[in-house]
């Protein structure tokens, strides 16, 4: 009973979380792409991914001629990409893959006179699932960039959660209602498959939790903040952009004044440098505060990762900042397990050794020029 109290403390909805999963942790490229690969290869039944990002280059060839021998077989292959994610890959190669049988849509192809709004709107999920048995997610994309040394990728840092039970079942109608929202390339739209109900797989709670617009604009924030807010121990946050929005800022410093041991690990070297910049107009009241401030030294960072108090932990798509609040179509999973947490936890803490803690000397030390562009850019974050 104390174990069932304590997932429930840190759980938004907990009527609404799914009993009966199994999940794990793949704490980066060199786990997840292997397990993407094995997955897919080992499909009978069908195939759905949908990823931000499928690029026209050795890791999405790889992916793309796995996916048109299954399709060969006879596996149902369907393929969402994102057309201002993938908007560096050439149509051609979506073409190649539907030729092959694979059912490719483009989320809200992007149309250059239309305004501004065609192009904010995208789809930033990545996920896959397969035969309705097991399920990815994270903030991977299907790149070089994403992709591990060892497959020839550049290694950008990230993690991945592997789920199996009911909540593959809530992924695949997410990845439906997705599909109804986007465009063909070629041939007319095809109908969703049917998603029963899942068999339980192991004993886990796990919430899949999706923004997207007004109906879902808020799940994934309201988590992170009905979670801080009851954080005990400490909170370890994981994000490739953070820029969040002042309820999530606010309760941060709350729960460091509380003396709740709150750490944020963000990018030293960035896809988007102006982020960061924002990103430090923020630093000195944190750090004020409580709040301890990291920057990865590795590879370019990506991850969209938190666990507090090793119980409530998330993993996926959506990053603390305005455009995947407002914007995007997102999704995380929410596991409430101690194994989980546990895993999530030490990987939080093996890449402390490999970051560095930002200063209060270091942060007023800046040249003034400086500050001000961050100001100015932090006055802005809204169209970062």
């Amino acid at each position: 009973m104390r174990e069932k109290e304590d997932w429930r403390r840190y759980c938004a909805w907990p009527e609404n979380a799914l009993s009966g999963n199994e999940a794990a942790l793949l704490r980066d490229g060199e786990e997840a792409f292997p397990a993407m690969l094995s997955a897919i290869g080992g499909a009978r039944d069908f195939i759905l991914l949908e990823f931000y990002a499928f690029s026209d280059d050795s890791i999405g060839r790889a992916f793309a001629d796995l996916l048109k021998e299954k399709a060969r077989e006879g596996v149902g292959v369907y393929l969402i990409y994102d057309s201002v994610g993938s908007i560096l890959t050439d149509r051609d190669f979506f073409l190649e893959l539907a030729a092959a049988g694979v059912k490719v849509a483009e989320f809200r192809p992007v149309i250059f006179w239309k305004p501004y709004w065609n192009w904010i709107k995208r789809d930033h999920r990545k996920t896959l699932c397969v035969d309705g048995n097991l399920a990815f997610v994270g903030g991977f994309n299907i790149t070089e960039y994403d992709a591990p040394r060892s497959l020839g990728g550049r290694g950008w840092k990230d993690m991945q959660a592997q789920v199996r039970g009911p909540a593959v079942t809530a992924l695949e109608k997410l990845f439906w209602e997705a599909w109804e929202a986007s465009t063909p390339v070629a041939g007319p739209r095809l109908p969703p498959l049917p998603a029963p109900e899942r068999a339980q797989a192991g004993d886990k709670p796990v919430s899949v939790l999706s923004a997207g617009g007004i109906r879902h604009v808020r799940s994934i924030r309201r988590s992170y903040r009905h979670a801080i807010d009851r954080a005990l121990q400490y909170i370890y946050i994981t994000n490739a952009y953070f820029l969040p929005d002042r309820l999530v800022y606010r309760r941060l410093i709350k729960a460091a004044r509380r003396g709740v041991d709150v750490r944020v690990i963000g990018p030293m070297d960035t896809d988007h440098p102006y982020v960061r910049w924002a990103s430090w107009a923020m630093y000195a009241h944190m750090i004020k505060n409580g709040v301890k401030i990291y920057e990865w030294q590795g590879p370019i960072l990506h991850s969209k990762a938190a666990v507090i108090d090793g119980v409530w932990s998330s993993v996926g798509s959506h990053n603390l900042d305005h455009r995947s609040l407002h914007y995007n179509l997102e999704v995380n999973l929410n596991v409430y397990d101690p194994a989980f947490g546990a895993a999530l936890t030490r990987a939080f803490r093996d890449d402390l050794k490999n970051s560095r803690l930002v200063t209060m000397a270091e942060v007023k030390g800046r040249p003034w020029t400086s500050k001000l562009g961050s100001k100015v850019l932090y006055l802005f974050r809204s169209w970062l």
